[in-house]
């Protein structure tokens, strides 16, 4: 199965289609979820960003993994039942059920309304980037104004929910709310011209490149950072390398130099690891 960096631009394009065709489905797959649970749907989902708390907390007293007692291994389908974001990330599916899978796609299409309901000139593309390892490469992204800062939006979730299903760390009721907040700002922020930040234009946070097998550290993820992070952020940096040299999967980070991280792992892809740095210089930059 080709996934989103090795797409061509017609596979791009029909990925792109095939993710936007999916988000009304998805979204009234959540809607009749919610109802069979005795949830009214037209209070819950009401478009609100606080909405996200109480619909986040119903998806995860809900969540399952591929052998909990009634799930289904995604491994055991056919790969065509899969959200298309996941089947064009990941060769196999080990923490999340099918199940967890389809609410999880269910909230990406309402995290979607919310957005854009605030945030009303949001509009989807494909993320395109000189860097041809760029981590979003052909990925469905939410942007606004020049369209150069890329949006995943099934990303944080699905990350959040592999951490609850690891027990990797505590995850608040208001982490999607708190996310789609940040979205909300950062789009508007962009279609009205607003700096947010240097070089935030230019380039992204970091780049991911999967560097192969190395004799004695085994596969290596090369994480580069952009300039202004590594430079006026160095402590937090440092934080981070402890930080992820803890997490599940994680065999290794060194600091190679400011800006450069070797992270060895046999497990995260780079989308994945793209994801988690993201996240954290998000949460502990001018925290």
């Amino acid at each position: 199965m080709i996934d989103y960096l090795n797409m061509s631009v017609s596979q791009a394009q029909s990925a792109f289609q095939e993710f936007l065709d999916e988000r009304e489905a998805a979204l009234e797959r959540l809607r009749i979820r919610l109802l069979a649970d005795g949830q009214n749907p037209a209070v819950l989902l009401d478009g609100t960003v606080d909405s996200l708390v109480p619909l986040w907390r119903w998806i995860v007293s809900r969540l399952t993994g591929p052998r909990y007692e009634g799930a289904t291994d995604p491994g055991s389908v056919a790969r065509d039942a899969w959200p298309s974001w996941e089947r064009y990330t990941r060769e196999e599916e080990r923490v999340l059920s099918l199940e967890s899978l389809a609410l999880l796609d269910g909230l990406v299409s309402y995290l979607a309304v919310v957005v854009r309901t605030h945030a009303p000139t949001a509009r989807w593309e494909i993320a395109r980037h000189r860097i041809k390892r760029y981590a979003a490469n052909n990925h469905p992204v939410l942007v606004s104004g020049s369209g150069e800062i890329h949006n995943f939006l099934p990303g944080i979730p699905e990350s959040e929910a592999r951490a609850l299903l690891l027990g990797l760390r505590e995850v608040p009721d208001d982490v999607i709310a708190r996310y789609a907040r940040t979205l909300i700002d950062g789009l508007n922020a962009a279609d009205s011209g607003v700096d947010q930040g240097s070089n935030a234009g230019d380039e992204p946070l970091l780049e991911v490149e999967d560097l192969g097998g190395d004799e004695l550290r085994g596969r290596e993820l090369e994480v580069s950072l952009r300039e202004d992070i590594a430079h006026q952020h160095s402590p937090v940096v440092g934080r981070l390398v402890k930080t992820l040299a803890k997490q599940e999967g994680i065999t290794g980070v060194v600091r190679e130099d400011r800006e450069i991280l070797l992270v060895a792992t046999g497990s995260w892809t780079t989308e994945q690891l793209e994801r988690w740095i993201t996240r954290y210089l998000q949460d502990n930059i001018n925290s």
